[in-house]
């Protein structure tokens, strides 16, 4: 458990923390109870957790059904935290790594509030954060974020109602490589939430390039909804949609919001002849 001793310098957002990590329940109660999370951030963490599990959400359930001004959070997470003793070393990966993804001043001001604290391990890598702090960084990613994704924890592959609202493209990537038979559900997940198409569009590709008729169907679907929401695409999965059928709701929706001078001349061409089809049907029936 932690002490007065401990108390956060500054609080972390679930915003953050949802992508960086895929946290158990009693590393959510250590934030809440250390104050690296607020009342409404440790519910909102515990909500998307339990998002992600559905059936095996456990513990999360509660948190996630907690009030944010009800004592009745603060004992569930005193006693969720005092349960396990590495669940405070979530945190100091995660404090450096909100950190360091700030800029200027404050950066340099968070990182100041962290090399003042009693943990030296944390407060060797807050001032040499190019240093031991890339290092603390890279474990605590491995650890924290890849590792879990690798093993299956971080996420509930049996349910596709958890997997479509998958957000961490890191969990997607270690379900390749598990063979996982939902991945592609997960693809279509990661289309639908994640903010930032860079990310997504590299997994989408890697499901039009698979061999399996269903995976390539859900990473077209998914091609479609990235272009909806994010109006882009890459070369690269324009280049794995040429050889998929024409028609699909890929092409559709990349004519539809990617602008054309960006689309390839076989994309042109099959919707510029369906355009001239149409307009020959037309002209035929106003002839009759």
């Amino acid at each position: 458990m932690p002490d007065e001793s401990d108390a956060s310098p500054f609080r972390i957002p679930a915003e953050f923390v949802r992508f960086a990590v895929a946290v158990e329940p009693a590393e959510v109660g250590w934030g809440y109870v250390s104050g690296w999370l607020g009342a409404e951030d440790a519910v909102r963490l515990a909500f998307l957790r339990r998002c992600d599990l559905r059936e095996r959400a456990g513990e999360f359930d509660a948190l996630a059904g907690a009030e944010p001004s009800s004592p009745g959070l603060g004992a569930l997470c005193h006693r969720l935290s005092g349960g396990d003793a590495d669940a405070g070393r979530v945190w100091a990966y995660l404090a450096l790594s909100w950190a360091c993804s700030r800029s200027g001043e404050e950066r340099s001001r968070l990182l100041g509030h962290l090399a003042a604290r009693g943990d030296a391990d944390a407060a060797r890598s807050a001032r040499d954060p190019d240093g031991e702090g890339l290092r603390l960084l890279a474990a605590g990613r491995g650890e924290f974020l890849l590792g879990r994704a690798a093993s299956g924890e971080g996420m509930n592959w049996r349910s596709s109602s958890a997997l479509m609202g998958t957000d961490r493209p890191e969990e997607v990537d270690a379900a390749f490589d598990r063979a996982e038979e939902l991945v592609g559900v997960a693809v279509i997940g990661l289309a639908l939430n994640h903010p930032d198409a860079v990310a997504i569009l590299p997994r989408v590709a890697r499901a039009l390039e698979s061999e399996g008729g269903e995976l390539r169907h859900q990473g077209r679907v998914a091609l479609a909804h990235v272009a909806r929401l994010h109006s882009t695409v890459d070369r690269r999965c324009l280049e794995l949609l040429r050889s998929h059928p024409r028609g699909s709701e890929a092409d559709d929706d990349l004519w539809s919001y990617v602008p054309h001078r960006r689309l390839p001349w076989w994309l042109w061409r099959h919707h510029l002849g369906e355009r001239m089809v149409w307009l020959l049907r037309d002209k035929w029936r106003s002839w009759d």
